[in-house]
């Protein structure tokens, strides 16, 4: 993040300075602008240029980041309480190309491929007092810690729609998307101690695999602010 918003300043210094120089009008140069983006996968940034006035085409690189990591406490019966910590994250970097197909409507499609490191849930399961289960007393070190991971591949691609444009024709503009990143088939990790390992449920990570085959995709609304770097007509 912090290299896109160095690129975007010098580029903005350079490209005001030999409009400065030359007398060439900036709306001759490509124009770029910086977006601010805030949805259901967390705050983004990104830096939009435009590739082609004709085509309509713009190149749009960035990010979002969201985590949420607060332990929560399950209550599983009277006085019986299950300690879950989440490990969760949206951590994407992307690329996406824009092309608005009508000349004088807002509207646009946009596809690109991200990379995201931390494409996982995990999921801690602890306790600190006895858990009851059907009438079945555990202690908390009976019960132990118990590791749930769905993991996906680290590479996504993403295809979206909405209306406004990365480079707004005044100093501002405001747009909305909405998209899918697809994120492949998930895999199950199981890690634990306690009396779950005098059980089978290594037997049962397989069906939990194949019954979550289909949560492939996470979906993605979000509000955008853009900033036109070049002076508006």
């Amino acid at each position: 993040m912090i290299r896109i918003h160095i690129y975007v300043l010098l580029s903005w210094l350079s490209m005001e300075s030999v409009c400065w120089a030359t007398g060439i009008q900036s709306d001759s140069l490509p124009k770029h602008s910086v977006n601010v983006q805030l949805g259901t996968t967390g705050p983004g940034v990104f830096y939009s240029r435009q590739l082609s006035s004709a085509r309509r085409l713009t190149l749009r690189v960035g990010g979002h980041y969201f985590s949420y990591q607060q332990q929560q406490e399950v209550k599983v019966s009277k006085d019986s309480y299950l300690q879950i910590k989440p490990d969760f994250a949206i951590a994407v970097a992307q690329a996406n190309l824009i092309w608005h197909p009508f000349r004088r409507s807002s509207f646009f499609l946009t596809g690109g491929v991200g990379y995201t490191w931390h494409p996982d849930l995990r999921l801690t399961l602890t306790t600190q007092d006895k858990l009851n289960l059907d009438g079945l007393e555990l202690l908390p070190e009976d019960v132990g810690t118990v590791n749930l991971g769905f993991r996906w591949h680290p590479i996504v691609g993403y295809l979206g729609w909405g209306f406004g444009r990365s480079i707004p024709r005044s100093r501002l503009g405001v747009g909305f998307e909405m998209g899918v990143f697809y994120l492949g088939k998930p895999s199950v990790q199981l890690d634990y101690e306690g009396f779950l390992e005098t059980t089978t449920i290594d037997e049962q990570v397989p069906i939990v695999e194949r019954n979550l085959s289909n949560y492939r995709y996470l979906p993605s609304i979000n509000l955008t602010v853009s900033y036109r770097l070049n002076k508006s007509r």
